[in-house]
């Protein structure tokens, strides 16, 4: 750690933390909490060190090497040691940012399995059992919270989605943009999978089932108290027997 180093460095110049601070323009007590590693030591700190004590900023940035230039220079050049530091934080900062860019990328997050949705006739969601579906974080578009996990209860959207299978619901309620689509809808309280189709010319919302023995079902808006659109179809997770 860069405070271990600073406080070895301030005993092989025999200097007390007040003289170390008043040489370099640093606080005494800020020089106190470097050594303990409570703060790193600012650009400008290492530059001063390095300054008035010769003091090889790569050791005391990475810990190898020697304690002190080997050139003879004491004084040096305040720009090729600032260079050096900015180098060196440079590549910190790109390493710390390609890290989180590849978490974001590659790591899971855990959705929770909200309840069921029924693949027929739309009925009241049931409650899931504290299931937890773990999906890689670069399939999803967003934020997770724009999701909600169902699993599927019913046969009318086989052979695309089977009973059983978790679905992944992406939330919006832009109507028209989801025309065709196979979406979540809660009618009056139930909600039921289907695929969505719109006539503008009766005004009426058509839910369209996939497997031919499930009759379309029409929903007259002015009839019901309830109509919403909770999302469309984006992903589904089916466990191969």
């Amino acid at each position: 750690m860069i405070g271990e180093r600073i406080k070895e460095l301030r005993h092989d110049l025999k200097l007390s933390q007040l003289e170390l601070g008043d040489k370099i323009g640093v606080n005494p007590s800020a020089i106190s909490q470097m050594e303990s590693n409570k703060i790193n030591p600012a650009l400008d700190t290492m530059i001063q060190l390095s300054h008035h004590y010769g003091v090889n900023l790569h050791w005391l940035i990475t810990g190898v090497g020697s304690m002190y230039e080997v050139t003879g220079d004491m004084e040096g050049s305040t720009e090729r040691r600032l260079g050096k530091i900015r180098d060196y934080l440079h590549k910190e900062l790109d390493t710390l940012i390609r890290t989180k860019q590849e978490a974001a990328l590659y790591g899971s997050i855990e959705l929770p399995v909200a309840g069921e949705i029924p693949a027929g006739p739309p009925a009241e969601s049931v409650d899931s059992s504290l299931e937890i579906l773990a999906v890689n974080r670069g399939m999803i578009e967003g934020e997770p919270a724009e999701y909600v996990c169902l699993r599927v209860n019913g046969h009318s959207m086989e052979p695309l989605v089977m009973h059983n299978d978790l679905v992944l619901i992406r939330q919006t309620q832009k109507w028209d943009k989801l025309n065709g689509s196979i979406c979540a809808l809660r009618i009056d309280g139930a909600i039921t999978l289907k695929r969505l189709s719109l006539d503008p010319r009766s005004k009426l919302i058509v839910l369209l089932s996939i497997n031919d023995e499930y009759q379309p079902i029409l929903v007259n808006p002015q009839e019901h108290r309830d109509i919403v659109l909770i999302g469309s179809l984006r992903f589904l997770y089916r466990k191969l027997q």
